[in-house]
């Protein structure tokens, strides 16, 4: 596809769940646009096409009647061939979620900048009464020149409340979305500040309020559970933090502030009174591309992961084993007593013994199998010691005791076989041992494809996605890497049944430099090489140093910058009279 309407398209940007967006061209004026197109002819039921294509113009044409610096302008909208589409102002920058899948955590003055930025966009559609509904880091732009701008509104409100019509799940992350949004209950601006608020959270902890691994768990999270207090995951944050956020997630909508703005300006008049906080990095990569068909299946059986030790059981193998000594001893002692005395009364009752036993002992051998019966024995029999392991009838009488093997159960039952042909410890273990479960199959899959993935640091559990391999149950950790990209950590857990693990997106080692120059259009060589931008704009470098220069009308400036992974620095260029 080449054109779209009178639109050239120029480039692919990305897919959604319901469309493509192009890098396009409009011909008439030569303006650079965003192309989004959402298929209407994937919607079988012709009565719901209809009524999504006429909720789709309608809402189209209200958020083109926003004009704001902070909400991408829409242009147009029209339809051809069972696809619609909407033409957008193109913005030259990474996505908010591009900005916080860097290694680094995002800058205080950053973070506040962005936040404002878009509560004042927010506020400003609020005040006509159109409410977004899909705030997510994905849907903030950041331009070249620093200015956050807001994409999808009205679009992201239709194709949002027409997934539980279509499918009956949300396409997409909902981890963003508002209690009274995921309960299909009426929105107000509220519910947009609700998610601007977990975009905080997640800015200030790294970590999502609301995770879950299914659909189900996060929704029910998002309406009945409060999230994990963000000290417990950043200790630099204070009560006053804390408390702003808390605000901003009530559970009902009248609990939050009463604009976003409003919630941007506690936060940060928080983290003002706060000394020493920091922001954390993201943890993971909220971008989940489509899963291809997986590729070789390697199967490699790891052993389960160790199981943590309770703090009931800190106790040490010589700590027990000194516990069990120091106890023995004295309790040897008065066993050897006991049957000392024992042995003495045995001694002088034989006789009586005799007389009075002797029917009783011939009963029980004569009850006693033929091929468990103990050898006859021409001494007389010894009285059983109370607990005693072994047949009364064969022990010998001795004028003094002999040492026990060891001591004596509470309550064994008597043996049948001669204790001399019993091994010293035959009977199975106390705890029984339950069967392992069964190894699942792990699929991995990174964007790109083509990189090591390994399990647990394993050399011999290493494979090359997509691919899948044998995990044993118990927690993981893997990691993918690539040459050129950053290395991804995900822990996950094996149970009874396979793990999903979603796809692995990688990032590419960069840096992001934000040159503009005066006057703005200049020419920009990067370590004496010219490229196709001019400025203002937004250069993605490898780490590194450059010399930037920029030239417009015979006039030139330079500058040196360093590049480090993961940050976003800002240069200003004059150019020389």
């Amino acid at each position: 596809m080449d054109r779209i309407g009178r639109y050239k398209i120029v480039r692919e940007l990305g897919r959604g769940a319901m469309g493509v967006v192009y890098h396009a061209i409009d011909p008439n004026i030569g303006r650079p646009v965003a192309i989004k197109t959402i298929r209407l002819a994937d919607v079988a039921n012709g009565e719901e096409q209809k009524r999504l294509r006429e909720r789709l113009f309608r809402e189209a044409r209200s958020a083109g009647m926003l004009s704001h610096p902070g909400i991408v302008t829409i242009y147009d909208v029209e339809e051809q061939d069972g696809v619609a589409y909407i033409a957008m102002e193109y913005v030259d920058g990474p996505t908010l979620d591009q900005v916080l899948s860097g290694p680094t955590p995002i800058t205080p003055e950053g973070m506040f900048s962005i936040l404002a930025q878009t509560a004042a966009a927010l506020d400003y559609a609020h005040g006509k009464s159109i409410v977004h509904r899909d705030i997510k880091p994905a849907n903030i732009m950041i331009a070249g020149d620093g200015t956050a701008k807001i994409a999808d509104f009205g679009i992201a409100k239709i194709t949002t409340s027409e997934q539980f019509t279509m499918t009956g799940s949300i396409v997409g992350t909902p981890h963003y979305m508002s209690p009274e949004q995921v309960q299909g209950q009426a929105v107000d601006g509220r519910s947009d500040q609700f998610s601007l608020a977990v975009i905080a959270y997640e800015m200030l902890t790294g970590e999502k309020p609301y995770t879950g691994e299914h659909l189900t768990t996060v929704v029910y999270k998002i309406v009945a559970e409060e999230p994990v207090a963000p000290h417990r995951v950043n200790p630099s944050l204070s009560a006053g933090i804390e408390n702003v956020i808390r605000k901003g997630l009530s559970k009902k909508a009248d609990q939050r502030y009463a604009t976003c703005q409003e919630f941007v300006e506690a936060l940060e008049k928080a983290c003002g009174a706060t000394k020493n906080w920091k922001a954390m990095p993201r943890g993971g990569s909220l971008s989940e591309p489509t899963i291809a068909d997986a590729g070789v299946r390697r199967v490699v059986t790891l052993p389960p992961a160790r199981k943590p030790v309770r703090s009931g059981d800190a106790t040490t193998t010589a700590e027990r084993g000194a516990k069990q000594k120091s106890g023995f001893v004295p309790f040897l002692l008065a066993i050897l007593m006991a049957a000392a005395l024992l042995m003495l009364i045995g001694w002088q009752a034989i006789p009586w013994l005799n007389v009075k036993h002797q029917p009783q002992q011939a009963q029980t051998t004569a009850d006693t199998p033929a091929d468990t019966k103990a050898p006859p024995s021409s001494q007389p029999p010894a009285p059983a010691q109370p607990g005693a392991s072994g047949n009364a009838a064969d022990a010998k009488p001795s004028p003094m005791p002999a040492a026990p093997a060891a001591p004596p159960p509470e309550s064994a039952p008597a043996e049948t076989k001669p204790p001399e042909t019993k091994p010293p410890e035959t009977r199975a273990p106390a705890v029984a041992v339950r069967a392992p479960a069964m190894p699942q199959p792990v699929s991995i899959i990174s964007s790109p494809g083509g990189a090591s993935a390994t399990i647990d640091g394993q050399a011999d559990a290493t494979c090359r996605t997509p691919c899948t391999m044998d995990v044993a149950p118990g927690r993981h950790t893997l990691i993918v890497a690539m040459p050129g990209y950053q290395v991804e950590r995900r822990e996950f857990e094996v149970g009874h049944d396979p793990p999903e693990i979603p796809a692995v997106t990688l990032h590419a080692i960069t840096g992001t430099l934000m040159l503009s120059s005066s006057p703005t259009g200049a020419n920009i060589l990067v370590n004496g090489k010219r490229i196709d931008k001019v400025t203002n704009a937004m250069l993605q470098l490898a780490p590194g140093s450059y010399k930037i220069t920029v030239e417009k009308d015979g006039k030139q400036g330079s500058d040196q910058v360093d590049i480090r992974n993961g940050e976003i620095k800002t240069l200003r260029i004059l150019l020389g009279q």
